[in-house]
């Protein structure tokens, strides 16, 4: 899918102007009124490091737009299938750009009936070259709020976040599982075993919501 179908407001922007970029995936970090809900990556995504500890992923709640799917579709897919709850879509007060792990700008979009407002746009490199390949892929997280109690279905864990350990939490690029487990407001919920010395590290919505944190973004 292309971003600019989905999202035109962003194809005059000077980073994505005349470009190419590939719409791949849908994201949220769903909140209710009192903390935020992260996904604990699946094993198929774990790296084991060469000190024995594995580096374990904690992202948001999404995945891979499917053929003939909008954006909301696959969202609202993705968070019935891996939490079994429904989400209210919430307006943005503003989009962070991502570019090179970077906030590379904060816009100011117009709101449309048609079309939801992105929170974050995620750029990353393509996975492979040659002619025909776009400049950039594209994840695009939106805002949204719980509409009932999450329970980690078709996922391998779920980690909940008070807002009072947000700031805690994404202040180290990554956190032994024991240490994380000892922030006052978090928890996690797991469906199966992780490896020995597992290492937490926010990737892909999770990374990016870590820049926000520490770039001192107040609305989440």
């Amino acid at each position: 899918m292309n971003l600019f179908q989905s999202l035109p407001a962003l194809r005059q922007h000077p980073l994505l102007r005349g470009k190419k970029i590939a719409l791949v995936g849908v994201s949220t970090i769903v909140r209710d009124g009192a903390a935020h809900y992260f996904e604990i990556n699946k094993p198929k995504y774990w790296k084991t490091r060469a000190d024995g500890a594995t580096t374990v992923g904690v992202s948001g709640i999404g995945g891979t737009i499917e053929r003939g799917e909008t954006l909301l579709a696959c969202l609202r897919r993705e968070v019935k299938e891996e939490l079994g709850v429904r989400v209210r879509l919430e307006l943005p007060p503003q989009t962070y750009l991502i570019h090179d792990w970077q906030i590379a700008d904060t816009l100011t979009l117009p709101p449309s009936k048609k079309r939801p407002t992105p929170w974050i746009v995620i750029l990353t490199p393509p996975r492979l070259g040659g002619p025909g390949m776009p400049d950039h892929l594209a994840i695009v997280a939106l805002r949204t709020r719980l509409l009932g109690a999450p329970a980690p279905y078709d996922l391998f864990g779920l980690l909940r976040a008070e807002t009072s350990a947000l700031a805690e939490f994404f202040s180290r690029d990554e956190w032994p599982l024991a240490d994380a487990q000892t922030i006052s407001g978090l928890s996690i919920i797991l469906n199966g075993q992780l490896p020995s010395h597992p290492i937490l590290r926010p990737h892909l919505t999770g990374r990016a919501f870590q820049l926000l944190v520490r770039g001192g973004a107040t609305h989440f």
